[in-house]
């Protein structure tokens, strides 16, 4: 799995000026000169531009390493230490395609952990938000665990058959099979939100409330707690989501955010679509993470879309990576190497 939207930097130019007046959507502030900035307005412009400057952050070498402990601790209790030390190998697999794809694309400060009893997660930081990029990140995870998993298939079937291969080979394919299922937060259903419905905050919505009926009645039917988990976070912060679809939208019908600078104006319009964001949320509760909400909404008003010919292709890629290469991988290793007992 992949974060969702990272926030990433900002290729928008920094100008000290205020922006001239221009008309806006209907629902949100005008742009206007106003007074001069504050002491305050300086410091949130400044944490703001901040966020799209590109600064390296450290090494999280440390934290994948006691993530991973934690992982084969957790797991190991639960399920057995055989098992559990296939399936790290499978996860660390999965999320270095995510990390590859993205260091392809630019990212920065791309990171990789494990999150004990769910998985592992990959972030990064785009230099912009693009919807065709975020599909390929989010389709390179179980791309590469599934070609992984294809070669120790045909490792073992070379040696003669080698139980761990084939254990490790079975675990892989189970587990990137299962992150295709087309349902939002796991990396199929990021391919199709990205593609298809990211734009459209109604069609956005409806499937993401398809994904939350979907995978619920996955962790009723097979008992899976954890995803449970998943599914009642997902609940909560749909009202929160929608809202926030709807505020980008209405902003995008304005042409002058994609050309105009990243200034006090801008920070303080995007600041009222975070407190509009938030209407239900005392100020104080997010003010700490104010300069992220609105780098990300900046970010995202300027978002990019693909054409319809590059849609067509995403959709393409994962098709034939859901409905090929992971059951052809499968039907090999029922195929031709006997399945081992877990």
């Amino acid at each position: 799995m992949t974060p969702d939207d990272a926030p990433p930097a900002s290729p928008a130019p920094l100008a000290s000026q205020a922006a001239p007046v221009s008309s806006a959507p209907p629902g949100l502030p005008p742009l206007s000169s106003g007074p001069a900035p504050s002491a305050a307005d300086e410091a949130l412009l400044a944490a703001v531009v901040s966020r799209g400057e590109g600064v390296a952050q450290n090494s999280n070498h440390g934290v994948l390493l006691i993530t991973a402990v934690l992982f084969i601790a957790a797991g190991g209790l639960q399920g057995g230490w055989e098992s559990v030390l296939f399936t790290l190998i499978a996860v660390a697999l999965h999320e270095l395609g995510h990390v590859l794809a993205m260091r392809f694309f630019g990212y920065k400060n791309v990171r990789m952990l494990f999150i004990p009893f769910f998985g592992g997660l990959a972030t990064g930081q785009p230099r912009e938000l693009d919807a065709g990029k975020n599909a390929l990140v989010a389709l390179a995870g179980p791309l590469f665990g599934l070609l992984t998993a294809g070669a120790a298939a045909a490792l073992a079937y070379a040696l003669g058959s080698s139980p761990w291969l084939v254990k490790f080979a079975w675990v892989s394919v189970i587990l990137n099979a299962f992150n295709l299922i087309p349902f939002i937060p796991l990396d199929g259903g990021q391919v199709a939100n990205e593609t298809l419905f990211s734009r459209y905050p109604a069609l956005e919505l409806t499937f993401r409330l398809i994904a939350i009926c979907g995978l619920g009645a996955l962790a009723w039917i097979e008992e899976m707690w954890m995803l449970s988990v998943v599914v009642v976070l997902m609940v909560i912060g749909t009202p929160t989501s929608f809202r926030r679809s709807r505020l980008v939208r209405d902003a995008r019908r304005d042409p002058t955010w994609l050309t105009r600078p990243l200034d006090h104006a801008a920070v303080a319009q995007l600041r009222d679509l975070v407190t509009q964001q938030f209407k239900n949320v005392a100020p104080e509760k997010y003010a700490r993470a104010l300069p992220d909400h609105i780098h990300g909404l900046w970010l995202s008003i300027r978002k990019q879309f693909p054409g319809p010919g590059k849609t067509v292709l995403l959709l393409a890629a994962y098709a034939f990576t859901s409905l090929i290469v992971a059951p052809a991988i499968a039907f090999f290793l029922v195929r031709f190497l006997e399945r081992p007992e877990f």
